[in-house]
């Protein structure tokens, strides 16, 4: 059975906020991109398991506990106090934890790049609202190797605000790895009227397993049951995964990639491209630089298969074609550069936007186009070429 729209419109929106989530945590810690991909794939299978157990404890309330057939005004009661539940209450503390979950996993990833250098402590926020079993882990210090880590970093908790930070190995004593498993195996657990450890599921590292929410949280027990489910979403599913940043009242709008680097030096001049195409009532989408031996380069950029552009990562898309910015970091740039910033774009598109050269007429680019198409065996495909001066993006030349 295929997911319907409103499931798949309401899956979309709960990955939609707790994708937002995840941008935050991530906003100033960059991880590899393929740690971004797990992480976000894990908060879309998290969004679709919830909206499955969501949908089908609405589905039970058209019936009373007798089998009868529940009224309109009590069966739209039902739904009101699921749908509050799930959409406010659940759905705030998972946005916190995401946001949590995100940073601290992007921060696992620069700490493991430093192995047992550093070691790691456990620290809490420091006030009256830490719950007492977590400030009994505050000041945990151990190697980044040890299994304490396993279990015990953070976030471990809804709302749970402890952080784990590298720490000089000569300026704090290193803790005992068994004491401090016992330690915080006897504090965290909390079993319930069931017999179950409620906080067990909070036993797992974000960023050593690459995912955000608890694997063993009670939504991903229907995911092998939903899996036709899941596959059809993941098919049909915007595989780019954009958000879109910027929009205007013509339709004009910006999306960035979440892969994007926003950090990256040329960040904002393909920023400022797109917001001029934007303007102009079209879609620009900014994408991320991928190396062609990740895995997920294909997906990202499939439609440069079987084209001279394979293997290669454009930065953005115009009404979905692709554009390459070309700039220069030399302090006096002459002739030369505008030559190389051709070559080095049409590399990877066949449209290019270079940046202007002070000094420099668009008859003189105009020239410099024609050179480049006219050498001997050239095999450059150059479809147009725009200078960029400022945020000022002007057309000097477009094949006829």
């Amino acid at each position: 059975m295929l997911a319907d729209k409103p499931m798949q419109a309401l899956i979309s929106e709960t990955n939609r906020v707790l994708g937002l989530a995840v941008d935050h945590g991530l906003r100033d810690n960059r991880p590899p991109p393929e740690m971004i991909s797990k992480l976000r794939n894990d908060v879309f299978v998290f969004s679709a398991c919830k909206t499955h157990i969501q949908l089908k404890e609405i589905g039970s309330k058209l019936v009373d506990e007798n089998g009868k057939i529940n009224g309109y005004q009590k069966f739209s009661q039902e739904v009101s106090a699921i749908h509050k539940a799930y959409n406010e209450q659940y759905l705030q503390a998972e946005y916190i934890f995401a946001t949590s979950s995100a940073e601290m996993a992007a921060k696992w990833s620069r700490f493991e790049r430093d192995g047992d250098r550093y070691n790691l402590q456990y620290r809490t926020a420091q006030d009256n609202r830490v719950r007492d079993a977590h400030a009994k882990l505050a000041g945990t210090t151990l190697p980044v190797s040890d299994p304490f880590w396993d279990s015990y970093y953070p976030p471990n908790g809804w709302r749970c605000r402890c952080i784990a930070v590298q720490v000089l190995k000569e300026k704090y004593p290193e803790s005992n790895s068994t004491d401090s498993i016992k330690t915080a195996d006897k504090e965290t657990t909390q079993i319930d009227s069931k017999g179950r450890d409620r906080n067990a599921m909070f036993r797992f590292n974000p960023g050593k397993q690459q995912v955000i929410f608890p694997p063993n949280h009670p939504y991903y027990k229907v995911k092998q049951g939903i899996s036709n489910i899941l596959g059809s979403l993941v098919s049909t599913r915007e595989t780019n995964d954009f958000e879109t940043v910027k929009s205007f009242e013509n339709g004009g709008k910006i999306e960035v990639h979440r892969l994007a680097n926003r950090k990256a030096g040329d960040y904002d001049d393909v920023y400022n491209c797109c917001d001029f195409f934007a303007k102009q009532g079209k879609r620009a989408q900014i994408y991320p630089k991928i190396n062609p031996t990740e895995n997920h380069y294909e997906s990202v950029y499939s439609e440069l298969k079987g084209t001279i552009y394979w293997g290669r990562s454009p930065d953005f898309k115009v009404n979905g074609v692709f554009y390459e910015l070309e700039g220069y970091t030399t302090n006096l740039p002459d002739e030369g550069t505008i030559a190389h910033m051709l070559k080095r774009g049409a590399n990877q598109s066949s449209k290019i936007v270079i940046k202007h050269v002070p000094g420099t007429s668009h008859h003189f680019y105009r020239k410099k186009v024609y050179d480049k198409l006219n050498q001997k065996n050239s095999k450059a495909i150059i479809d147009e070429v725009w200078v960029m001066d400022k945020k000022e993006v002007t057309l000097i030349y477009k094949k006829q």
